[in-house]
């Protein structure tokens, strides 16, 4: 299990959500939903607008990033987590320090 989960608000109320799947009733009507997941600050906001006034809600996925100072993904089609790039860089260069000093403690 994830140590936290995500929060949504929909149209400005507060509706709690699980990682995996959900269903959310609402009634017909254009509806604006905001996702984040919450931590030290919100992190991976992201926001679509969902119309169900004519036919069914269409299914929204949202994805939390990699790292905390990149957005969340979200949409109607499944999507991947955001800021992979984003973490890469910013571990690469700590890695690369902890192997140079091992190397140095290792082989002087």
């Amino acid at each position: 299990p994830m140590l936290v989960t995500p929060n949504a608000r929909i149209n400005g109320f507060p509706v709690p959500l699980r990682w995996g799947h959900n269903v959310i009733p609402a009634p017909p009507g254009v509806h604006h939903i905001e996702i984040a997941v919450p931590w030290i600050w919100e992190q991976g906001k992201a926001q679509i607008t969902v119309d169900n006034r004519y036919h069914p809600a269409p299914p929204v996925y949202y994805a939390s990033p990699f790292s905390s100072f990149s957005k969340g993904a979200i949409d109607h089609r499944p999507v991947k987590n955001p800021g992979l790039l984003g973490l890469l860089l910013i571990l690469t260069p700590v890695l690369v320090v902890i192997l140079a000093v091992v190397a140095f403690a290792l082989f002087g």
